[in-house]
């Protein structure tokens, strides 16, 4: 894996609260493996649906509210504390309270619309304070996510495999693990960000995560829909996350290429929807068909985990206010599963779930080639000169007084708001020259020498951490599209921080900032 700061560069280093992070993924009622775990339990049929009805309906109301909350000025550290940690406890009260219906004598459907409530609404405050607890850069997200969900995956194995008697006592415990950092994680102050209109922040959020969050409610909905299918692909999605995983685990270890989002949607996501395709395609009853469920959970795990990848790399580049990525993002996905669990309801008098399936993931593969067609278009329209032609426009507006602190201010009032920083990016990633290709194969002692150089430069002229990551892309001869896409930022926001690079350095073009890296 290759990124431009110290921190994407370096490998992901797990900690204990990543174990506490599988804890709280393996236990999240939605879980497919969650389900498969108590779907023995007595009163399940009568209970389950019903409680994940309500969960998902608290779960996308609280959404909005943690989402316009983010909007507006940040409340202060020990309030944000106390809110998390009484969401915490009511989270812990209603997860358990439906474990014990479960096991109850006669169905208690009232007591499960009310315990799903209450772990809905507190689900997505856990959620924002655990992306805010493990945010790394996207190429370290991606692992850390592989991780979360093979790790999860053989959690929820072994919960299936475990009597009731061990079964309650062992999910409990793993639920009060993966509650117990959000509200230690939220005693911890967030850094002050400017504040932008509403609407600028959220055309800036769904530029970058429009298309990976898109698969993400795919994933949501699907899942929701599979697990009350006759698929029996419960089992299937233990081996279908492991496999995910896997594959997530190749692309950042073996391949490495930089960057890996938009090469994903691009190559790997196509590639898991043929792998569907063609073995859907053999008669029923051969061994290629019925793996063709596990190869369809593959394809939806592989979105679950680029959307998830792309929310810890946006809160943790700090470009918008965490509970607006996190409450965006949860809604995204709850109200997807809600839809999921509506439609489930409808189609149970007649168990056709098999149409449901390939329709909805041609159709999200066929958003997704359209996108890659206008993208491909574009590439070849564009001329290459357009990175050279900009250059001079960066440079003219440099020294017009940015506001102090840069970045997010300047796209905050009258940025041009264009392309995703992730993988929607319009402008086609050519260096302008080939130097950059040359850098690739260099020796790692070549490119620790720029990115040393480039600290020095940084320090001595006070660029802030963020300006001194573009800085490094920047003499490697990359264009702001380009490092958006790798950054995961907006491209908007990549070019104030380059005309704040260049005001700073004192240099009007390309050639010399290069010079001054150089020492020339």
């Amino acid at each position: 894996m290759r990124d431009a700061g110290d921190d994407g560069r370096a490998p992901l280093a797990l900690r204990p609260i990543h174990l506490a992070l599988v804890a709280f993924v393996a236990t999240l009622p939605a879980h497919a493996p969650t389900i498969g775990a108590f779907a023995e339990a007595p009163q399940f049929e009568a209970i389950a649906d019903t409680f994940l009805f309500a969960l998902l309906l608290a779960a996308v109301t609280s959404s909005v509210v943690v989402l316009l909350r983010g909007l507006q000025r940040p409340r202060k550290v020990f309030a944000r504390a106390r809110v998390t940690a009484i969401a915490a406890a009511a989270y812990l009260l209603g997860t358990m309270g439906a474990v014990g219906l479960l096991f109850a004598p006669m169905p208690l459907p009232a007591a499960a619309v009310g315990a799903g409530l209450l772990a809905g609404a507190a689900l997505p405050l856990l959620v924002a304070e655990w992306a805010r607890a493990v945010a790394v850069p996207i190429d370290q997200a991606l692992v850390l996510c592989a991780f979360v969900v093979l790790t999860a995956s053989f959690v929820g194995w072994i919960l299936a495999l475990l009597p009731p008697s061990a079964l309650v006592p062992v999910f409990c415990l793993l639920l009060v693990a993966g509650v117990v950092v959000p509200p230690v994680a939220a005693r911890m102050g967030d850094p002050a960000l400017p504040l932008a209109r509403p609407a600028d922040t959220m055309r800036r959020l769904v530029s970058v995560t429009w298309l990976p969050l898109l698969g993400f409610a795919v994933y949501a909905f699907m899942t929701d829909v599979m697990a009350h299918s006759a698929f029996g692909v419960v089992q299937a999605s233990f081996l279908g996350g492991a496999v995910a995983a896997l594959v997530m685990f190749g692309v950042c270890f073996l391949w490495g290429r930089t960057p890996l989002l938009p090469w994903s949607y691009r190559i790997l996501v196509p590639l898991m929807a043929a792998a569907f395709v063609v073995l859907g395609a053999f008669p029923a009853g051969t061994f290629p068909r019925d793996a063709s469920v596990v190869a369809l959970y593959v394809f939806y795990i592989v979105l679950a985990l680029l959307g998830c990848a792309v929310l810890l790399a946006v809160v943790r580049n700090r470009e918008l206010p965490a509970n607006v990525a996190s409450g965006f993002a949860c809604g995204v996905a709850a109200a997807a599963a809600l839809l999921g669990q509506i439609l489930s309801q409808v189609l149970t008098v007649t168990d056709d779930f098999a149409p449901w399936l390939a329709v909805l993931t041609g159709a999200f593969v066929a958003v997704l080639l359209v996108f890659l067609g206008r993208t491909s278009w574009n590439e070849l329209v564009a001329p290459h000169e357009s990175a050279a032609a900009e250059e001079p426009a960066l440079a003219a507006r440099s020294g017009t007084g940015d506001a102090p602190g840069g970045g997010a201010v300047g796209a905050a009032h009258g940025e041009e708001f264009e392309g995703a920083g992730a993988p929607d990016g319009s402008e086609p990633p050519v260096r302008p020259n080939a130097s950059g290709d040359a850098f690739e194969l260099a020796e790692p002692s070549m490119q620790n020498t720029l990115e040393a150089r480039c600290a020095e430069v940084a320090a001595a002229r006070g660029l802030s951490p963020r300006e001194a990551e573009v800085l490094v892309f920047l003499a490697r001869g990359f264009t702001p599209a380009y490092i958006a896409k790798s950054l995961v930022l907006s491209i908007s926001t990549v070019r104030t921080h380059v005309r704040n690079i260049y005001r700073k350095l004192g240099v009007n073009k390309r050639e010399e900032l290069i010079h001054l890296i150089d020492g020339e």
